[in-house]
């Protein structure tokens, strides 16, 4: 037991002094996707010297992460990985990634939907409850930018909204109503019952200054991918659509690599 332990807290301090040494880290991961690597290789791919891959891989072949294929070679030396080398390089991807992740929702925690609701769907598919709902698809379908129409009233207070899956909902009653109606006369008919008051439901909202990160919780919470943007007074002024929290979240992630 004492030695698993012990082996554990090496490969920790491994990963560690990998992490903590930029040659180091730059090196072993050329190996996530090469099996065998010469330093002449790793430094053309990286924009090293080869001087100093050659530190690096003579540092890693030391703490048995690499190994040399050909003992006792002096020129165009080829190193792979060790079994060792292979479970540490596994525990720096997960380190790394562990850690962009929460520097990348600690930026967002600052961030509020002010900063993104404008940047993909300026203006919200805004109806009202008296629209067919063949209407509100038109819209939709001519503004691939959003999924939602949100229905106010005549003072712009959100009232309801409509997302896809009530869409859907219409949609699949539409074509059932359809294969019913097939086999009737023309003559009678029922004229589909479709209305936005009929499949509006209650929007979930977030205000300028709701952080994105509680506007992300809420989309992962009911499972939508729009919300719609109200001020103090329920009027709606823009929606926030995940594209826009991508749209953030990449820019974060490339300024950690550039970082």
């Amino acid at each position: 037991m004492e030695n698993c332990e012990t082996m554990e807290q090496s490969m920790k301090d491994t990963v560690r002094w990998i992490i903590m040494s930029d040659r180091r880290l730059v090196t072993l991961r050329c190996f996530a996707h090469n099996q065998y690597l010469g330093a002449s290789e790793i430094a053309r791919d990286t924009d090293r010297s080869i001087q100093n891959v050659g530190t690096a891989l003579k540092e890693l072949e030391e703490r048995k992460v690499v190994s040399l294929l050909e003992p006792g070679r002096k020129t165009w030396k080829k190193f792979g990985l060790t079994s060792v080398g292979k479970s540490v390089l596994d525990l720096v991807e997960r380190e790394l990634s562990v850690g962009m992740f929460e520097r990348m929702a600690d930026e967002l925690s600052f961030r509020f939907v002010r900063d993104a609701y404008r940047l993909v769907v300026a203006n919200p598919i805004v109806v009202t409850k008296g629209m067919g709902l063949h209407d509100v698809v038109d819209r939709v379908l001519a503004d691939p930018r959003t999924r939602s129409a949100y229905v106010v009233d005549d003072k712009r207070k959100l009232i309801g909204m409509i997302g896809l899956t009530e869409m859907l909902a219409a949609i699949q009653g539409s074509l059932s109503l359809f294969e019913k109606g097939r086999q009737q006369p023309r003559s009678k008919r029922i004229p589909l019952p479709f209305s936005v008051e009929e499949y509006m439901v209650k929007p979930v909202t977030v205000t300028e200054d709701d952080r994105l990160l509680t506007a992300l919780e809420k989309m992962m919470k009911h499972g939508l991918e729009d919300l719609p943007v109200i001020d103090e007074h329920n009027t709606l002024i823009g929606e926030l659509n995940g594209f826009e929290i991508l749209l953030l979240g990449s820019e974060v992630m490339r300024r950690q690599r550039r970082g």
